[in-house]
């Protein structure tokens, strides 16, 4: 058990309160009594100023709400601007091609891809070995 249950645990009765405190003067209890009522003011005003907050957000939600009537809008409406934004997001253009290239042992390989990411290892190494550059190895098919 922690420290804030145990607490919870011995302020929850009157009999272990008395028990807690059975050899605590006066002045001390009335000087915890006294933070206590503190405590409990600052929590009373963090609320309220939490109650004052969500209050404005709802006056704020209906002024909203009348002037979208007042434009003849709704919810769908403002749905549909969003999903109108992602349509008009562009996509990545990559081009691929048919590369050829050499492996290690000698033989021709034929590899389709981009221009761009990762490469078969095999590729890689003879870009490597050669220090030619991937566009280099592109294949033009004549048809």
């Amino acid at each position: 058990m922690n420290i804030f249950d145990e607490l919870l645990h011995r302020l929850g009765s009157k009999t272990r309160i008395r028990s807690l405190f059975k050899d605590v003067g006066m002045d001390e209890m009335e000087r915890v009594i006294s933070r206590m009522n503190e405590v409990m003011e600052e929590k009373n005003q963090e609320k309220e100023a939490e109650d004052l907050k969500r209050k404005e957000k709802l006056e704020s939600v209906e002024e909203i709400k009348k002037v979208m009537e007042a434009k003849g809008l709704s919810m769908s409406d403002l749905n549909l601007l969003q999903e109108a934004g992602r349509e008009g997001k562009r996509k990545r253009n990559v081009s691929k091609h048919n590369f050829e290239y050499q492996t290690s042992t000698g033989d021709t390989v034929r590899w389709y891809g981009s221009t761009t990411g990762r490469l078969p290892k095999n590729f890689q190494d003879y870009l490597d070995r050669t220090g030619k550059k991937r566009i280099q190895c592109v294949v033009v098919d004549e048809e």
